[in-house]
């Protein structure tokens, strides 16, 4: 899963910080074709290839694994947190930037069928790594069906993540959830996570600041397209551990999660 930019979005960016005289002045080239020159191609080429070379430990490329995690041990529609973890299973520490930060999406989904129109509310999307933007779906005139997506998270992480026996390499993203109750029954949410296959990537306002031009967004977007991030990517859990591709989707009912407390079946099954 990339994301791509449009050369209006980023026009739109660079015209808030250019003086109005300027942008004038700049019209009439704008009507010309947009041309990135061999120069600024080079430099974008080389941010890829920096980008995968530094993704490596040991000559072997970043594994990180993605497991899940809930403080208390609650049992369906009843948890109030869930935790999504990613740990870092090399024998390196590893430091995501801004310029260069790893991208994982999260959606949160209805796992049984109420017939209401009901949403689970999320109370809030807290990390320590990176940045996180969450939006909530709001509620409809029809029933929320089994599938349907209560919630959608974007995690762009950045920041120091020692590797294995190094520290804590352990980095995670805590998901509030507030009550399910319904006059129904309980609203139950379980969690998708997919690592985007840009994850570590030179992000395009990275490489603007090395002086390519704005007229590269499409030679960026090809590129990002084509590019794959070398981290091997795994999951575990009480229910299933294995390999996820990246930009492939784990399923929190596939591994199950974590808790604290007794272990019981309601209160690790990868459902809230």
């Amino acid at each position: 899963m990339t994301e791509n930019l449009s050369r209006r979005s980023v026009a739109q960016g660079i015209a808030w910080s250019v003086p109005a005289v300027a942008v004038a002045a700049a019209a009439p080239a704008m009507a010309a074709s947009p041309t990135c020159t061999a120069e600024s191609k080079t430099i974008i080429d080389q941010a890829f290839a920096d980008a995968t070379a530094a993704l490596t430990c040991n000559g072997a490329p970043l594994k990180l694994e993605i497991n899940f995690y809930q403080p208390l041990n609650a049992g369906d529609g009843f948890a109030t947190d869930a935790y999504v973890n990613i740990k870092n299973l090399s024998r390196c520490t590893y430091t995501f930037t801004k310029t260069n930060p790893l991208k994982v999406a999260i959606d949160v989904v209805r796992v049984n069928e109420l017939s209401v129109t009901n949403v689970r509310d999320i109370t809030g999307v807290r990390t320590s790594w990176g940045s996180r933007t969450w939006s909530q779906t709001e509620r409809g005139s029809s029933p929320v069906p089994v599938g349907g997506r209560d919630a959608k998270i974007q995690w762009t992480f950045s920041g120091k993540l020692p590797g294995a026996g190094l520290g804590d390499n352990e980095a995670d993203i805590a998901i509030g959830f507030g009550d399910g109750a319904t006059g129904r029954g309980r609203i139950h949410d379980a969690l998708l996570v997919t690592p985007s296959t840009g994850s570590g990537a030179p992000t395009f306002e990275s490489l603007l600041e090395k002086g390519v031009s704005a007229d590269c967004i499409d030679y960026y977007n090809e590129k990002l397209s084509t590019w794959t991030s070398p981290v091997v990517w795994s999951y575990t859990g009480p229910k299933g551990s294995g390999q996820l591709a990246a930009g492939a989707t784990l399923d929190s009912r596939t591994s199950g999660n974590t808790t604290s407390g007794i272990q019981y079946a309601n209160s690790t099954n990868g459902i809230w």
